[in-house]
């Protein structure tokens, strides 16, 4: 066996069963919530951007169809008046003179008669390259001259995907259509480079609008992950244990109700693990001071948990002791099983086991029961020993009443004999009595308050109550000024037992020396040193034993209970006694006390 210290009962502050994960992020939710918001506005300014350029387009069209429009009235009210001034129509001249103030390269014009016979020349003067359109090229020409010609001739206007505008106009005369105005519009230049700007001015505003859209978001975003780790850090710290620091929460939105929902659940977890510490702690007390062995053992075989009692019964690879282990698998096996002797390493243990299927261990209690057994026995010993003792005197008076009343005490020499017998007998009834009554006080006087003791004094009246034999040699070596905490009617009852003692067990010629002196540890020593026979190295242990009186001494007058009586009044006294012995060289009666401060009036 090895020592193994205690296993403390686990605490969840100090050791939490989940720790948090720090996962490390560089943007976090800040960035997708101002990723989400430039989407936002990505999507609303393509929106408003499909949106305006497509009526911005359709308004230009409209607008350019309204201008070619107005331009061709205006162009056949010019052809209509010359017509009207003119008796027999149109001359090619006219029609090109009057054409080419208003022909220009987005707007081709073309006058037929009532023939359909072009007046105008077929190219436009004055035409950008590649504009130098004639009249066959215009689309849907065919239909737009029917509408035109035909009688009671309409107005005709077509537009078309690429920003073309057909138009044709009768011209009359006298209400008559005598020809017709042909005319090919295309956006104008202007128009065009006012478009192209206002599309560049809405890809600006789109722009614009993205940015505006992030950094709004990024600002949105902040502050909700400012507020939001603020109670991720306290909920980190909650989860490591530390339930000291309010969470402060503000604001009165969800996340401020969050806040104070974990401020409630920190200030109860607080109150929680107070009131589990402190049952853990009263339970570990319990535990500690228990002089029963507490193992919890795993069901791999290894110890969980043991308290101070248990350290011998545990190996140094946290094991428990080999006789142990059997009833560990029995209680897996049975649920709970005791035995009330149970040897291990020489000493008898009583054995409970029960299983803990919740944390899959079993739990022992171990009460070592060696010395209660060897109490029980001393006991009965000591009863067997007193009954003993009792009865031969006892049965000595009874035989020698017996005798008197059969005629022996009309006979002077007998009655005296007997009578004498009779007296040594009570005596000894009266002694051992005496003794039975001092040991019984003593077991139940218990620890009392020590006195200021002089061993000078105590010596001194010891030595003198206690008659030498003749023969013997009594050496006293006492240091001056000893004082110790003792009670001085035990003390000297004490130091006169152990000089009677030597006296009886060392033959004449001899010496037996008393001691007092001061030892290490703030303590005072008496010996009695005697130069008898000695102590038999097998009977030491016993010699404090009630009714123990040794191999060599059961014909030696006693009851082998001076120095069990001894012993028990230098335990009141709160100090130590002890034999060193040598076989056929005497035997030296160590009494250890408590030093006690000098007192100027000390007690014997």
């Amino acid at each position: 066996m090895t020592e193994f210290g205690p296993t403390e009962l686990p605490s969840t502050a100090e050791h939490p069963a989940i720790q948090p994960v720090r996962a490390k992020r560089p943007f976090g939710v800040r960035l997708w919530l101002a990723l989400m918001f430039a989407a936002i506005g990505i999507l609303t300014g393509a929106t408003v951007y499909l949106f305006v350029s497509q009526s911005s387009e359709g308004t230009a069209e409209d607008s350019g169809a309204e201008l070619a429009l107005g331009r061709s009235l205006s162009l056949a009210t010019d052809l209509q008046t010359a017509l009207a001034a003119q008796n027999g129509g149109l001359t090619t001249k006219q029609a090109n003179e009057i054409t080419a103030a208003f022909s220009n390269g987005a707007f081709a014009p073309w006058v037929v008669d009532g023939e359909n016979e072009l007046l105008t020349q077929r190219l436009i003067e004055g035409a950008e390259p590649g504009d130098d359109r004639t009249l066959a090229e215009v689309p849907n020409q065919s239909r737009a001259r029917r509408t035109a010609l035909e009688k009671g001739g309409d107005n005709f206007v077509e537009e078309f995907e690429d920003g073309v505008t057909v138009i044709a106009l009768p011209l009359r005369e006298f209400g008559v259509v005598e020809g017709a105005l042909r005319v090919q519009a295309t956006r104008p230049p202007e128009g065009t480079d006012a478009r192209n700007a206002l599309e560049g001015d809405r890809l600006t505003a789109l722009g614009l609008a993205v940015v505006v859209a992030a950094l709004v978001g990024l600002l949105v975003a902040s502050l909700i992950t400012t507020r939001v780790k603020r109670l991720a850090a306290a909920a980190r710290r909650i989860a490591e244990g530390d339930l000291s620091q309010p969470l402060d929460p503000r604001g009165r939105d969800e996340i401020g109700d969050l806040g104070r929902a974990l401020d409630s659940m920190r200030i109860a977890l607080a109150e929680s693990f107070d009131a589990l510490s402190s049952e853990r702690d009263r339970l570990s007390a319990v535990f500690v001071s228990l002089e029963d062995a507490v193992i919890v053992v795993g069901s791999d075989g290894e110890v969980r948990f043991a308290n101070p009692a248990a350290s011998q019964l545990i190996t140094a690879d946290r094991l428990p002791a080999e006789p142990l282990r059997v009833w560990v698998r029995r209680a897996m096996q049975r649920g709970a099983v005791e035995n009330d002797h149970v040897s291990i390493s020489g000493r008898v243990f009583g054995i409970s086991a029960r299983h803990l299927p919740v944390e899959s261990a079993v739990l022992i209690v171990v009460r070592d029961r060696t010395e209660e057994l060897r109490r029980d026995q001393a006991e009965r010993e000591f009863v067997s020993n007193a009954a003993h003792e009792l009865r031969n005197p006892i049965a000595g008076m009874s035989g020698a009443i017996e005798v008197l009343r059969s005629g022996a005490k009309d006979d002077p020499e007998a009655r005296d004999h007997f009578l004498g017998r009779l007296s040594a007998d009570v005596e000894r009834v009266s002694r051992l009595t005496k003794s039975l009554l001092t040991l019984a006080r003593m077991e139940a006087i218990g620890e009392g308050e020590a006195e200021v003791v002089s061993l000078d004094l105590v010596v001194e009246d010891s030595s003198k109550t206690s008659e030498v034999p003749e023969g013997l040699e009594l050496r006293l070596d006492v240091e001056p000024d000893l004082v110790a905490e003792a009670d001085p009617v035990l003390l000297r009852q004490v130091v006169i037992g152990l000089l009677t003692n030597a006296y009886k067990h060392t033959p004449a010629p001899g010496v037996v020396t008393l001691r007092a002196f001061r030892a290490t540890g703030n303590r005072v020593v008496i010996q009695v040193e005697d130069t008898g026979g000695g102590i038999p190295e097998g009977e030491r242990d016993r010699v404090f034993e009630r009714f123990y009186r040794g191999s060599g001494s059961l014909e030696r007058e006693g009851f082998g209970l001076g120095l069990a009586i001894a012993k028990r009044m230098i335990d009141v006294m709160g100090g130590e006694i002890s034999v060193e012995s040598d076989e056929g060289r005497g035997s030296i009666f160590t009494v250890r006390l408590q030093q006690a401060a000098p007192s100027p009036t000390p007690v014997a």
